[in-house]
């Protein structure tokens, strides 16, 4: 007897929305941020925790600090970075499991994959602001997902996906209130305009980053 296995279909990319309710649990946690003390610091605050998930319920992975090949990352490539894990309170938060769940779901990532978390805020006093100074890339990654929980008094800070890394956008969209792109890597490029205020008050955007390499 012959018994046809099933291939997955490749994955690309897709987009959806966290909900409402997710992203008004998480949204506060995002003013507490530290101070950076890297480069990108004049402008991003930022967290890191890694994690592994198992039907849904979250293992936090011990600290390590983040490095990016200078190939890369042409920003900050080879810098050995580390930053404070993300805050207890949002792990053991539901809304915070929403994340993975449609990162796993859409992105076939398995069970017990590490996955890298980056809690971000991106802001601009008065100027113009790159949102991503290392242009159209890549991350490195098998899977990315970004998840835009919310802009503040700011214009611009499109996020792109691009074929390749000379081609226009293929998508460029102000993502909030809880919109994301889970995306292959591998496949894609991604980048983001500059932030700049309305006014003389600061604007921001705040960013969740998960990234995971598949298990072969």
């Amino acid at each position: 007897m012959i018994v046809n296995k099933t291939t997955p279909a490749p994955f690309y990319l897709e987009l959806g929305q966290l909900t409402a309710d997710s992203v008004k649990h998480l949204t506060p946690s995002f003013d507490h941020l530290p101070p950076n003390p890297y480069a990108d610091g004049a402008f991003r605050l930022r967290r890191y925790s890694r994690f592994t998930v198992t039907q849904n319920r979250i293992k936090r992975l011990p600290s390590q600090a983040f490095v990016q090949d200078e190939s890369i990352n042409h920003f900050q490539g080879n810098v050995v970075r580390r930053y404070e894990e993300i805050d207890d309170k949002i792990v053991n938060d539901p809304a915070f499991v929403e994340l993975f769940e449609h990162f796993q779901t859409m992105a076939n990532v398995a069970d017990n994959t590490p996955i890298e978390v980056h809690q971000l805020r991106i802001f601009a006093d008065h100027k113009s602001v790159e949102v991503a100074p290392e242009g159209v890339h890549q991350d490195g990654f098998d899977r990315i997902g970004i998840y835009v929980m919310q802009r503040h008094n700011i214009d611009g800070g499109h996020i792109n996906v691009h074929l390749d890394k000379n081609s226009p956008a293929l998508i460029s969209h102000d993502f909030d209130k809880g919109e994301f792109v889970v995306l292959n890597d591998r496949r894609f490029f991604h980048s983001a305009q500059p932030i700049k205020p309305r006014d003389g008050e600061q604007g921001y955007m705040d960013i969740f980053v998960l990234t995971a390499n598949l298990v072969h």
